[in-house]
């Protein structure tokens, strides 16, 4: 075994040592970007970048939060009981936040995807911690009113119990069971086969929700609606929840650390290492937009795409990307023409762009045929006759771009758990290492990308 095999198979050894605090959630901190963890300040400037949304008291609020966490101090983020009992309050509508049904109504609308619960219903729901069933056995969350029993099962630390989620389920009503983990995992089998029975609970049965990816993201889509004090202590508890694994990344890399200096051998197998993972990674950037290039041509024909072939700007098969990790970025990306598209200007063209920053996203733009150099100031005039062709209501100027969305169909500049960001290695652009997830994941962008930009094309 040579001496990069046998580090490699060390630092997999270390990582074993720490297993996950919350068995399961899509922003894991994992080894690969265990560096690259959120420090206090990072946090802190994290929440100040968006506390014009707020008021003045948010920015001390968050900055008070990066310092000082209360959930952390008292060893709450590890305990799957305590978590629960804070998350439970939240949703109740007498819960002592004082903000009647804010949580609850939200939490229906983007967690369980339920539109029709009224106002009255809500008002008049219980919202249960260690809800008692048979044998004195406890659901650790159930919400219920006279249309709805719904289970909730969360996993942090406790291990599955056999026909567990079985048996909660055949409490549920008008709802699934919500089987709440960190990835936002499915239970195994061993959970949802009947305990001395045959019978299996129907996955589809099951809504497996992310304390990382839904709770997190549902909880900062709030904030801007809540008041202090109950802002900070709900920014708290968001950070809680991301605090755990962080604790664990920070082990692993000591760990790593210490098993680098262990000889010289093994540093320098750790700097060969180093070389290889940003041609790895380059790579990987190609493999995706390879696989968009071929989803992509199925669906040419119904926008009036083309491939652009004679300017190649910024191309993702250019030798240059190859320096994508030495610099902010090479902006590698993948070109269509639209080629109804006649402006004034015979020289400028609207493209349909698939490109990665840092994070993977694509749009509409403009581009000068006769400079070869794309435009990046869009006057009104253009954008008027940008909407002979682009429906005007999704036309929004930003550099060149007229319109765009990252893959999950948000719009707001930010890092989301289900978008690759290849400059972090986020565990959703390591996960497109496995062809299968490259391949399902290439093919649900091209269909947000239909759904939010290519079928506001106006045809000819």
């Amino acid at each position: 075994m040579d001496t990069c095999t046998k580090l490699l198979s060390d630092i997999r050894a270390a990582i074993k040592e720490f297993p996950p605090c919350i068995s399961s959630g899509n922003t894991q901190r994992t080894y690969q970007n265990a560096c690259l963890l959120e420090t206090p300040e990072l946090r802190a400037a994290r929440y100040t970048q968006r506390a014009h949304l707020n008021s003045c008291s948010f920015k001390a609020a968050a900055l008070h939060t990066a310092r000082y966490n209360i959930f952390d101090i008292l060893g709450i983020t590890e305990k799957e009981v305590l978590m629960c009992r804070y998350l439970a309050d939240l949703l109740n509508p007498e819960g002592r936040h004082g903000c009647g049904i804010l949580f609850l109504q939200s939490f229906f609308r983007d967690i369980l995807k339920v539109t029709d619960a009224n106002d009255l219903l809500l008002t008049h729901t219980d919202v249960d911690r260690e809800y008692v069933i048979d044998n004195d056995r406890r659901i650790d969350l159930v919400i219920r009113n006279s249309r709805f029993f719904i289970p909730v099962e969360v996993k942090i630390h406790a291990d599955e119990q056999e026909g567990q989620c079985y048996d909660y389920a055949q409490y549920a009503r008008n709802a699934p069971l919500i089987y709440l983990t960190r990835k936002g995992d499915a239970p195994s089998l061993y959970s949802r086969k009947e305990k001395g029975g045959t019978a299996i609970l129907s996955p589809d049965r099951i809504l497996c929700v992310s304390w990382e990816r839904d709770i997190y993201h549902w909880l900062e889509r709030l904030l801007e609606h809540i008041r202090e004090p109950i802002q900070s202590d709900v920014i708290q508890y968001m950070d809680a929840i991301r605090m755990t694994e962080a604790e664990r990344g920070r082990k692993i890399m000591e760990k790593t650390l210490d098993l680098l200096y262990q000889s010289p051998d093994y540093f320098h197998a750790g700097i060969e290492i180093e070389r290889s993972m940003k041609t790895a990674k380059v790579r990987l950037i190609r493999m995706v937009f390879d696989d968009f290039k071929q989803e992509m041509a199925r669906i040419l024909p119904k926008y009036g795409l083309e491939p652009e072939t004679e300017s190649l700007y910024y191309s993702y098969e250019e030798k240059t990307h190859e320096k994508f990790y030495d610099c902010y970025s090479t902006y590698p990306g993948l070109n269509y023409v639209v080629r109804h598209v006649r402006f004034q200007k015979e020289n400028l063209n609207l493209w349909f762009r698939i490109e990665v920053e840092h994070n993977l996203f694509a749009g509409f733009a403009l581009f000068d045929t006769k400079t070869h150099w794309q435009v990046n100031e869009i006057t009104q005039e253009l954008m008027d006759e940008a909407a002979r062709y682009l429906v005007r209501d999704i036309i929004t100027p930003s550099d060149w771009w007229l319109a765009w969305c990252y893959p999950n169909g948000r719009r707001k500049v930010d890092s989301y758990d289900d978008v690759p960001d290849f400059k972090l290695m986020n565990p959703r652009a390591v996960s497109l290492v496995d062809p299968q997830v490259r391949r399902t994941f290439v093919v649900n962008a091209v269909k947000k990308f239909e759904e939010e930009l290519l079928r506001y094309l106006l045809t000819e």
